[in-house]
């Protein structure tokens, strides 16, 4: 049977997505550690540009001692943290005098990630206009095929791509509450069930996940002390009021959270993704990201009166949950905290939003 290698599983609004921009809060160019191949530097300092483009090229970009071909040069932003291609409106300079073609292949892509050996594309929660889009939904994310100008080589076996719908599906069940269905994520990834554990060990092991964070995680670190400071040692029944004022801030917060986690779900190919994880480890993970996710968004309540806030919020954590070693470290922690087995790691999961 011969398969269409032009047609790429896509969420929903995937063709619907455009960079803001100048518009943006927090741009995907400030404060991450942006490499470019050996051939995309040589052809940035070989582009015809003007005085000034040329000027900033020339010290954009540094080559660390142990550069590899995919990974030759690193963006050197200044002391502030910004990229030197960077204009004052916050336009890239290099895309608009020298045209999207010029620019390498990370800032051309992203947030997108397309997977060619899958025949997939999705864009990555760490984007704000991502979490815009989400947040903006009324309607529960689907996936569809569409040609996205580029051939793929291969495909999920059908296995594996059962496996992972039938997650997101169980997400998308409404007659559940989140939580719920990711205990019965859980049951049908590890085959059991949820222990419970006492609130106050619960709580001591989010707070563990903050302190950690507020030291290693910079695009987070002040949520993480915030959260510290409102929760350590907050009730069970305190920490629902929250939950419940959180709620009535945000009317269709669950929603959100649904739409995230299932984007979430689709990025990291959960549960066969690209880290050396098995399926009962992967729901561990996934447990972790969910629980603090919900504890900065409670531990942080004073500081978000409007979506852009969460919006912040929610994109800045999911930098660090996609974009860092998260998904090794989560399983430290909870080791240490005797939370590392799926079924005592689902005890985590009244710290959902």
């Amino acid at each position: 049977m011969d398969y269409d290698l032009t047609l790429f599983l896509v969420p929903d609004y995937y063709s619907s997505f455009s960079c803001k921009c100048g518009d943006c809060r927090q741009s995907c160019c400030e404060g991450w550690d942006v490499a470019i191949s050996q051939k995309e530097y040589y052809d940035l300092l070989s582009l015809d540009a003007s005085d000034e483009l040329r000027s900033r090229l020339s010290r954009a970009f540094y080559i660390p001692r142990d550069a590899e071909p995919e990974r030759y040069a690193f963006l050197n932003h200044d002391w502030l943290g910004n990229c030197p291609l960077r204009d004052s409106t916050g336009l890239c300079l290099l895309h608009s005098q020298a045209g999207e073609e010029s620019l390498p292949g990370v800032c051309r892509l992203y947030p997108r990630s397309i997977r060619k050996d899958l025949c997939e594309a999705t864009l990555s929660n760490s984007c704000e206009r991502v979490i815009e889009m989400l947040a903006e939904r009324t309607t529960q994310l689907k996936f569809i095929q569409q040609r996205i100008g580029a051939e793929g080589t291969g495909f999920e076996p059908p296995y594996r791509m059962s496996l992972r719908m039938q997650c997101i599906g169980i997400l998308q069940d409404r007659n559940s509450s989140l939580a719920q269905s990711f205990e019965s994520v859980g049951e049908l990834i590890t085959g059991q069930k949820a222990q419970k554990r006492e609130f106050e060990d619960c709580l001591g092991v989010m707070m563990s996940f903050c302190r950690e964070y507020s030291e290693n995680g910079s695009s987070i670190a002040e949520y993480c002390e915030q959260s510290i400071r409102t929760l350590n040692g907050i009730s069970g029944n305190e920490y629902n009021k929250r939950r419940i004022l959180m709620h009535s801030m945000f009317p269709n917060l669950e929603m959100i959270q649904e739409n995230l986690m299932v984007n979430h779900l689709f990025y990291e190919k959960f549960p066969y993704s690209e880290s050396r994880e098995d399926e009962t480890e992967e729901y561990e993970s996934l447990c972790a990201v969910l629980c603090f996710i919900g504890v900065l968004v409670n531990g942080n309540l004073e500081r978000i009166s409007r979506t852009e806030d969460l919006v912040d919020l929610l994109s800045k954590a999911f930098r660090v949950m996609e974009h860092s070693a998260f998904h090794y470290n989560d399983h430290v922690l909870l080791d240490r905290a005797g939370f590392g087995e799926p079924e005592i790691a689902g005890s985590l999961l009244e710290f959902s939003l």
